[in-house]
């Protein structure tokens, strides 16, 4: 996926790209999220900050000014990095 330089950017693809949900999320030092799912599809920068993301075939570590997707229904955990993390969040149902 392209990087963006600013939520506007991000924005503009991802409606163009089909997502109906835009969101600027802001992520604790050290926060863990234990695995869920989501009831939509997810497609994210990470704008600031680090996550490591837990999945079915391994963990990947995702850094500021990369993105990733998470397709609804999959399975993951999260881990921010000492800083947090703020990220963009296209969502569509």
């Amino acid at each position: 996926m392209k990087s963006h330089a600013n939520l506007l950017e991000f924005t503009a693809q991802a409606m163009d790209d089909g997502f109906d949900e835009i969101l600027q999320k802001e992520w604790a030092p050290n926060l863990v999220i234990e695995k869920h799912t989501h009831p939509f599809d997810a497609r994210v920068q990470v704008a600031t900050g680090l996550v490591k993301l837990a999945l079915a075939e391994g963990t990947k570590t995702f850094q500021a000014g990369q993105s990733f997707y998470i397709p609804r229904g999959t399975e993951h955990a999260e881990q921010y990095g000492s800083d947090g993390a703020t990220f963009w969040v296209a969502r569509k149902l």
